[in-house]
């Protein structure tokens, strides 16, 4: 799968960029990455009673779709696991996760803290190294994000990492 990934503090218009790429790139899934807990199990219900007993991984699914709560261990297999499910060619949108070790597109106030691995950098400051940069105010406002568009819907590959799939002898 390729994986278009976006970054940047709170409140930068994230959101609202990734809610345009949805218009004009062939995206297939969006992942959204959050320090905030899930909401907990509705108490008594079925996958609340297995947890109290010790299991970990539970996946309920029904007719409008699957919820499944596995406790994050290492933030690249969460993706080497995602890659199993789509096709080598399919883009997945990741929102979040600043500190995964793969490129990403940073979007903020501030240039990203150089531990962050970027290709792109949304925001009013040009950064010192060689990595690009599209100007903008932030927070993203719609009527800002046509030059960004102009950028990432033409020469989106270039901003993509491959997460290939597994493969088991």
């Amino acid at each position: 799968m390729r994986v278009l990934h976006i970054a940047g503090p709170s409140d930068s218009g994230k959101t609202h960029l990734i809610e345009h790429l949805l218009a004009t790139l062939p995206v297939v899934q969006v992942i959204k990455w959050t320090h905030h807990p899930l909401m907990q199990d509705k108490p008594g219900s079925d996958t609340s009673r297995f947890h109290a007993r010790g299991i970990d991984s539970t996946m309920l699914v029904a007719p409008d779709g699957v919820v499944w709560r596995q406790p994050v261990i290492h933030r690249p297999c969460v993706y080497q696991l995602l890659a199993n499910f789509w096709a080598d060619g399919d883009l997945v949108l990741v929102e979040g996760d600043k500190r995964s070790p793969y490129p990403k597109i940073w979007v903020g106030r501030d240039l990203p803290p150089k531990t962050v691995n970027v290709c792109l950098v949304i925001g009013p400051y040009q950064p010192a190294s060689k990595v690009a940069w599209i100007a903008s105010e932030i927070p993203l406002r719609p009527q800002a994000l046509a030059p960004i568009m102009n950028t990432l819907s033409t020469d989106w590959t270039r901003f993509t990492y491959i997460v290939a799939r597994s493969t088991h002898d």
